[in-house]
């Protein structure tokens, strides 16, 4: 008898911020979690390639730059949008 093994889905916060990328294409972030990120780009991105983009955000104490480099998982488009979701290999904040 085989056994199901069922995954947890890490909590997801929809958000929306602008990033760019390393090319210097700008999108939009739109999903967050541990697990992963969802980011919408004009550009198609292959699944098993390394994106690295970043967002700023605006603090009281100034720009903080949150630095973001992922294993592209998934790439899909919708309503004329390329969703690219990709999975954490390494981040950092500025």
């Amino acid at each position: 008898m085989r056994k199901k093994i069922l995954k947890e889905r890490a909590e997801r916060l929809k958000a929306s911020f602008p990033v760019t990328t390393a090319g210097g294409i700008s999108g939009q972030m739109t999903d967050i979690s541990s697990a992963g990120i969802l980011i919408e780009l004009p550009e198609k991105q292959e699944p098993g390639s390394v994106i690295s983009f970043w967002v700023e955000l605006d603090t009281p104490g100034g720009v903080l730059k949150l630095a973001y480099e992922g294993e592209v998982v998934r790439v899909s488009e919708e309503d004329g949008k390329v969703r690219v979701a990709a999975k954490p290999i390494t981040h950092s904040i500025e």
